[in-house]
């Protein structure tokens, strides 16, 4: 494994793994909120939205890969969270745990999208340094 797939590596794990973290830890306010079909809603499309994660994550080469997908996973669980709010906002005692959750995601889109530039920034500078050490090998 090469340095620039450690860090794609990593930076996809941190995304996939809140996400799928947040969908199993949501998912058990199911059996609360399950005679109001409404509430749940937003549980059930975190928990698909887990699965969806995961097995991206493990198909093919994605986990090395640098791209954007924890970034949108993240922002389809913000959306799927604020759906939650609107559908909930009548009882208060529902909503509530909404407000944690879209702190959790921003912060973890703010997170993403700072570690997406630095892996892109951190893996420029070892290509950078592995050409060097080439050359120098080369002499």
């Amino acid at each position: 494994m090469t340095l620039r797939d450690a860090l794609n590596r990593s930076y996809n794990l941190l995304g996939v793994g809140i996400i799928v973290l947040s969908g199993l830890s949501f998912f058990s306010d199911l059996p609360a909120e399950i005679d109001q079909l409404p509430h749940i809603v937003d549980e059930v499309l975190l928990a698909v939205l887990a699965i969806v994660a995961l097995i991206w994550y493990f198909i093919g080469r994605n986990k090395y890969s640098h791209t954007i997908m924890p970034i949108v996973f993240a922002v389809i669980a913000l959306a799927i969270k604020v759906l939650g709010l609107v559908l909930e906002f009548s009882d208060a005692n529902d909503r509530g745990d909404e407000f944690g959750a879209l702190v959790l995601f921003v912060s973890l889109i703010i997170l993403l999208v700072w570690q997406y530039v630095a892996t892109r920034r951190l893996t420029q500078q070892a290509q950078a340094t592995e050409q060097v050490a080439d050359t120098v090998r080369a002499r």
